[in-house]
């Protein structure tokens, strides 16, 4: 009799639920990460409704986020689609209009669980009058008055008063950035499950002042000049062999704890491409995708692709099974195995054949008789345009250059 009562109340509970889901109003949501007592960083919600089944999207300029969405008790818990990062909320009680909960990031050094908030938003972004417009490139530096000021070039698009777009680095970039610009002073975000970045400008004739904000206590200034020839260091010349000794490395394990090294006989003969990446790095996660294009593409004309990840914490049972979900999830083709914790030092000590690791992701091509033969630091991913479509035709020139295609 008891358990009966209760899958009764249990049923009662989830269609109750239910109702509350379809109380969300579809359209978009406003939300905010509160980061810290001073800063919040901003981000955009879309709700729909596919055949009465809830949609939610996180939205950055031009990349979508679908969520894959699990109801549990009074709450929903949507996770990011390429990252084990979730957020966990509840629609307000006396107002539809909002919801309250966490962002938890598990794939880090300390589990991160900050609070967020969402509202429906239904207002339209005008021009307001006098606005500048920023739309170009534009020669940056981030921390210009540091010992270690770091070189950008910012690639941006308005449109009345709505604006996206990144910063290219020599390492990277950082991916699709969106916001709005009133008169002479703008911000760009993104949100992504594994960051949080807020960009903050004002407009001084050709030259823009910033600050930059990442995550809960990262902050740095940046100052930009206008410039249509901006551009940054050949990222294939910042890594670079220094000495000849044979390529090789130990302490690398597969997914079943068992210990790999190179030269392996396996891959005699063959074009191996070595990506030193890490699940919890976005940058990784865009080229990733390019090069599982690019392995099914070449893998038949004696292409291999090995992934060497850089795993948060110390427990390796974890890291593998973070690397497994990491794999399914992507569908990534090619072998990955675990080489180590996240630090770029670890890293460098595994290539000593090299001046160091300073990106990941870092991309090692490898010839026929096991000749280090191009390096490329860092990826520019498909939120840069012009420069992800050019590091694609270098990459997949240099593979069947190194296949003898070209000759």
């Amino acid at each position: 009799m008891r358990l009966v009562v209760l899958f009764l109340l249990l049923f009662v509970f989830q269609i109750s639920f239910s109702q509350d889901l379809k109380l969300i109003r579809k359209g978009s949501w406003k939300g905010e990460l509160a980061m810290n007592d001073r800063l919040n960083i901003p981000f955009s919600i879309d709700f729909s409704f596919l055949k009465d089944q809830l949609v939610m999207e996180i939205v950055n300029a031009d990349e979508r986020l679908k969520m894959k969405l699990k109801s549990e008790n009074d709450s929903v818990t949507a996770f990011f689609p390429e990252s084990e990062a979730f957020l966990k909320f509840k629609l307000d009680q006396n107002n539809n209009n909002e919801i309250r909960g966490y962002w938890i990031n598990p794939n880090k050094k300390s589990i991160v669980k900050i609070p967020f908030n969402a509202w429906y938003n239904n207002e339209i972004t005008e021009m307001a009058a006098n606005t500048s417009n920023i739309s170009g490139r534009w020669k940056t530096t981030f921390s210009p008055n540091s010992q270690e000021p770091e070189n950008a070039v910012g690639l941006f698009e308005q449109t009345a008063g709505t604006i996206k777009g990144t910063f290219l680095t020599e390492t990277g970039d950082y991916r699709y950035l969106g916001g709005t610009i009133g008169t002479n002073k703008f911000s760009l975000s993104t949100f992504n499950g594994s960051w949080a970045f807020l960009f903050e400008g004002k407009v001084v004739g050709d030259s823009l002042y910033g600050d930059f904000y990442s995550g809960q206590s990262y902050h740095s200034s940046w100052v930009a000049k206008r410039d249509a020839q901006a551009q940054l260091k050949d990222e294939s010349s910042l890594t670079y062999v220094i000495n000849d000794m044979s390529f090789q490395f130990k302490n690398v394990k597969d997914f079943k704890g068992d210990p790999f090294i190179y030269p392996n006989k396996k891959l005699k003969d063959k074009v191996v491409v070595f990506q030193i990446m890490g699940t919890w790095c976005p940058n990784c996660i865009d080229e990733t995708k390019y090069l599982s294009e690019l392995y099914k593409e070449y893998h038949k004309r004696g292409v291999e692709i090995i992934g060497l990840a850089y795993e948060n914490g110390s427990n390796q049972n974890a890291q593998i099974k973070r690397l497994k979900a990491f794999q399914k999830r992507l569908k990534v083709p090619y072998k990955i195995l675990l080489a180590g914790s996240n630090s770029k030092e670890v890293a460098s000590e595994q290539f000593p054949m090299l001046n160091g690791i300073m990106s990941f992701p870092t991309t090692i091509m490898v010839d026929k008789t096991g000749k280090i033969r191009f390096i490329h630091t860092g990826f520019s991913g498909p939120a840069t345009g012009t420069f992800y479509k050019e590091l694609k035709e270098v990459i997949q020139y240099d593979i069947e250059d190194l296949l003898g295609l070209l000759e």
